[in-house]
């Protein structure tokens, strides 16, 4: 009778963490379009304000975040 309950509960933990693994992937993925969209509106700043204030800190911004990817 103990085995059964043992192959249920590692049934359901079985279950649980590929739930869990589902979900951190849809995470990702969703991060991974954020950062896409972030990026092209960065550089859209820059090649429309190609002289302001404004275009300088997009283009410091985008390049600290491709340092820090360069990282990883």
């Amino acid at each position: 009778m103990n085995s059964w309950h043992i192959f249920v509960a590692r049934l359901i933990g079985a279950i649980g963490s590929w739930v869990d693994a589902s979900n951190l992937r849809n995470r990702v993925y969703l991060l991974e379009d954020q950062r896409v969209l972030l990026k092209t509106a960065l550089e859209d700043v820059v090649r429309m304000d190609r002289n302001g204030k404004i275009a300088k800190y997009a283009q410091e911004a985008l390049d600290r975040a491709e340092s820090l990817r360069n990282k990883l």
